[in-house]
């Protein structure tokens, strides 16, 4: 499925999901109040992202913002909150993006 390199980004991640999620590895800053965490992405889709943590998020709802960097493209600042907490990260839910053609570069890269 996948295997390292410069190129191997982003891989497709077969689910029985409704919204196709691809595996990404990107630096994401993650802004939760005035706690900033450095993270990596381990999956997005255009309507979230999931992170690796290595501490807990606050509760499920909590706003946040993030600043996705893709490779090769300019970084993605979107309003999202905390949807979920699993044993290998946390998903953060869209809800809102700073610029309308930020969700369209985070869409671009996930379908």
């Amino acid at each position: 499925m996948w295997s390292p390199g410069r190129d191997a980004k982003l891989w497709t991640v077969q689910e029985h999901r409704r919204y196709t999620r691809v595996a990404a590895t990107w630096p994401v800053t993650v802004r939760i109040g005035d706690r900033l965490l450095r993270l990596q992405t381990v999956n997005l889709s255009a309507h979230g992202v999931k992170v690796g943590l290595d501490a807990a998020l606050p509760p499920v709802g909590t706003p946040a913002h993030l600043r996705l960097e893709p490779p090769d493209a300019p970084p993605v600042d979107v309003e999202a909150i905390v949807w979920r907490a699993d044993d290998d990260g946390s998903a953060f839910f869209f809800v809102g993006t700073s610029h309308a053609e930020s969700r369209s570069a985070v869409t671009s890269h996930a379908e």
